[in-house]
């Protein structure tokens, strides 16, 4: 390949000049640039140099990505790079067609993604698109390339690649200080505001905003303080939204500097438990504003790790029975293995029971059982007897419908196919008052006729109230929805979509009841609320329903969506809520129960927030980042007993980026991970506990698999705690660890970092490497690794190196450490032990 020095200055200074008269208003670059002609790059497939339109830099641009070459057509350029590192790389392009089109972007032979390319004025005007990339140190490939999947029909003129990016500061520890205090930089934020240190910043544009999730102790108007500071002497004007309602505007005066520091209170309306303040710039003169943390009157600790939740959860084998207490098990298609904690008690006979002492005042219940089948499947019905102190309260129905697969994956309802399992389903009742101390006894009674009920665990709760519509909202009663009939709703919530948002109204109330969806209803600036997860329900029928994103600026909250589907059906069934939520959106206090998948998010979301809710007992997924999703947080969710994984971020053609799952808590996925990365771009996994996979399974799984985009960025995986997880993959005929670090098809070689994880009680390994390929980059400081069924840390084919310290194995049955031939370069710092 031909490069030019003259060349490159004569780019740069043309590049200059093309910038000169932004100086006024844009600081200048803090960076340099280094820039690389695309005719002196190496061409293939029909590509080559043209200059039959003007506006190109240097010599020509390089056509020839037309139709006759798709699937062939590539430019590469040859990129020095002093250090690792990443690195902004911009392509000048035109596109003459008038609609946008796609190239596919190679670093190093991997594919990091594809390339959308807006259309430009006409063929000699010129636009860019900017990607950061990870590179090598020394030399590095950077290949723009016309595949298959692409629509191409763009000429490409050059390349500038920018320096070494800063590191990004280091994330603070969690502080949530006294139990009223909220730190800011804890928080959720988007439209630009940025995290300095303990500080937030960037509240400049309209949109910025943060989002405060705290825990109250009780219902009622409450005193809440932000602590900030203001450099610029106009006061800030900021929308105040409780629980996503606006509720006021409040006023942030200078303070005077960026160090002094004031507090701003307002009195809000909070619910007891979990609830979002949310502060929003809705004008101007917000620059030089920092916040702090905020102070809430009445308010207590989030849990450590782990979802913050309403119920107290009591297994059954903990509680005192008569009847038989299955011996603990990880037995693939066993009841046991699919039990939280690996055991369950099962009521095969009359006067069989199970009690419990209630820990909290409840007035609610859900039930984790199995029940048999029929024998064609479908499922059967029947009773179970719940006494409390003693006096039976009532007979609660339940049923084996939304339990049972059978075959192989993706499974089905036929029991002659063999193989069964998800042996278990839930139910929910309001029962009435339930005394804190209290005995809660389940009871199989003589007109309760199942020949079996095992019951896993029951969960207690105290549901608040149902609550009323907001103002200025629109009540789907009013556009023809009934509760609690067997009509069709889904028009009706399509109308008052549409109405709400041509009107310009607050938004769509569903009150209390039971609502019937045929059809997904779309969503796109528009606010949607029901009376709490418990009152509103949506229930899809022939597995339909739900909603589905076309759009930013949406707010779903306090209603559950519940399916009909009774085994997998990819093709056909509806996910709960699926889509691209664009920015400034908002999912809270949402409850998903029987659908395909709970939570699928697309390509285009950018900035969402999804906090305090439920996805329980579906087919496939809980929750799936798929591919292009951004900035995009989920916390304070429990997802218990899906079919496939519980919280993955899948970069599936083009990377997730800057995504976080965090203070989550994972149950008992019936297959796969409780939390999955697979590839993507600085992406984390903070503070979350998952428990009991079941097979082809890791508690953590950080992974290439299914045509993943290579990992870039810096990966985190952060103060999680990992319980009896890790699996075996009988199609394979391997086990995976509790953490997975798995290269398919090609190496992992960007950074990933994992601090402070507890692995406990691994089924198999504690952590494994593999397979076949170059695994570098790994970081390991802080991690416990307490028992495991085979070796505290096992590499499986791989190469590579990575840094351990104050990595501590115990209790490994096969032995702390499995590294044939020293084959991964192990950088052992201090306090490591046990291997």
């Amino acid at each position: 390949m031909r490069r030019s020095g003259l060349k490159q200055k004569a780019l740069l200074l043309f590049l200059m000049s093309c910038m000169i008269l932004a100086l006024v208003a844009l600081p200048q670059p803090i960076y340099a640039a280094t820039a690389y002609e695309a005719e002196d790059a190496s061409l293939a497939g029909g590509a080559l140099v043209e200059s039959n339109h003007a506006g190109y830099s240097g010599s020509g641009f390089i056509g020839g990505f037309t139709d006759s070459n798709k699937g062939s057509a590539s430019v590469s350029f040859a990129v020095e790079s002093s250090a690792a590192g990443d690195r902004d790389i911009t392509l000048r392009y035109a596109n003459g067609t008038g609609a946008a089109m796609t190239l596919s972007l190679y670093v190093n032979g991997a594919k990091t993604g594809q390339l959308l390319l807006p259309a430009t004025s006409a063929w000699d005007e010129w636009g860019t698109k900017a990607e950061t990339v990870t590179l090598h140190e020394g030399s590095n490939t950077v290949q723009y390339r016309f595949d298959a999947t692409d629509s191409g029909n763009v000429n490409l003129d050059h390349i500038v690649v920018g320096e070494l990016l800063p590191e990004p500061e280091p994330e603070p520890e969690p502080n949530p200080g006294s139990p009223d205090v909220y730190q800011a930089e804890e928080q959720f934020f988007s439209g630009g505001v940025v995290r300095t240190g303990n500080v937030l910043r960037n509240f400049d544009s309209a949109g910025a905003r943060v989002i405060f999730t705290v825990n109250s102790a009780s219902t009622g108007n409450k005193d809440v303080t932000l602590r900030y500071a203001k450099s610029t002497g106009e006061s800030g004007v900021m929308n105040v939204y409780v629980n996503g309602v606006y509720t006021t505007t409040t006023s942030l005066a200078s303070t005077g500097g960026t160090d002094a520091w004031a507090n701003q209170t307002e009195t809000l309306p909070l619910r007891k438990g979990l609830n979002t303040i949310w502060y929003e710039t809705s004008g101007g003169a917000m620059s030089g504003v920092q916040m702090d943390l905020l102070s809430v009157e009445d308010g207590i600790t989030l849990a450590d790790r782990g979802a913050t939740v309403p119920y107290q959860e009591l297994e059954a084998e903990k509680g005192t029975t008569n009847a038989e207490v299955l011996t603990p098990s990880r037995e693939y298609l066993t009841v046991a293995a699919e039990s939280s904690g690996r055991s369950a008690v099962k009521l095969s006979s009359t006067g069989r029971y199970v009690q419990w002492t209630a820990p909290a005042a409840a007035n609610s219940l859900i039930v984790r059982y199995s029940m048999p089948d029929a024998p064609g499947g479908g499922g059967t019905e029947a009773t179970l007897s719940l006494y409390v102190n003693g006096v039976k309260r009532q007979a609660l129905n339940l049923s084996s419908k939304f339990a049972w697969t059978y075959g192989n994956y993706p499974y089905n309802d036929h029991p002659a196919n063999g193989g069964a399992h998800h042996f278990y389903d839930e139910s929910r009742f309001i029962v009435g008052d339930i005394p804190a101390g209290a005995t809660v006894r389940l009871q199989k009674d003589q007109g309760d006729t199942a020949s079996y009920y095992t019951l896993d665990l029951v969960n207690l709760e105290q549901v608040q109230p149902a609550y009323a519509m907001p103002a200025d909202f629109v009540s789907v009663t009013d556009f023809g929805a009934t509760a609690n009939d067997s009509n069709d709703d889904t028009q009706a919530l399509r109308e008052a979509v549409q109405y709400a948002k041509s009107m310009n109204k607050a938004g769509v109330w569903i009150p209390a009841g039971i609502f019937r969806m045929n059809d997904r209803v779309n969503v796109d600036h528009v606010h949607i609320r029901g009376a709490g997860m418990w009152h509103t329900t949506l229930q899809g029928t022939n597995g339909k329903g739900g909603f589905y994103g076309t759009g930013g600026n949406v707010r779903i909250a306090d209603l559950s969506i519940f399916g009909d589907s009774f085994y997998r059906n990819d093709a056909a069934d509806h996910a709960g809520i699926e889509g691209n939520f664009g920015t400034g959106s908002l999912i809270q206090n949402v409850w998903i129960e029987h659908m395909k998948v709970g939570f699928w998010l697309q390509a285009g979301t950018d900035g969402l927030y999804i906090t305090g809710g439920r996805v329980r007992n579906t087919w496939a997924d809980g929750v799936n980042f798929h591919g292009g999703v951004k900035n995009t947080m989920i916390s304070h969710f429990n997802v218990r007993n899906t079919g496939d994984d519980a919280f993955a971020m899948w970069s599936d053609s083009m990377p997730n980026e800057n995504n976080l799952f965090r203070y989550n808590t994972a149950q008992i996925p019936v297959l796969a991970n409780t939390f999955a990365l697979y590839g993507g771009k600085a992406n984390k996994v903070w503070d979350n506990i998952g428990a009991d996979t079941v097979t082809a399974s890791a508690g953590i799984a950080v992974s290439t698999r299914f045509n993943a985009v290579p990992f870039s960025g810096t990966t985190e995986i952060k103060r999680n705690t990992l319980l009896r997880t890790g699996g075996y993959e009988p199609n394979w005929n391997t086990s995976f660890g509790g953490l997975w670090i798995y290269a398919e098809n090609q190496n992992i070689t960007s950074p990933i970092v994992i601090e402070q994880a507890d692995i406990l009680d691994s089924t198999y390994e504690g952590i494994k490497f593999s397979y076949n390929q170059q695994i570098s980059g790994i970081v390991l400081d802080g991690v416990n690794v307490d028992g495991a069924g085979t070796y505290g840390i096992y590499f499986d084919g791989v190469t590579g190196s990575g840094s351990f310290s104050n990595v501590v194995v115990q209790d490994a049955a096969s032995g702390g450490l499995h590294n044939p031939n020293h084959a991964f370069q192990i950088v052992k710092g201090s306090g490591n032990s046990g291997w």
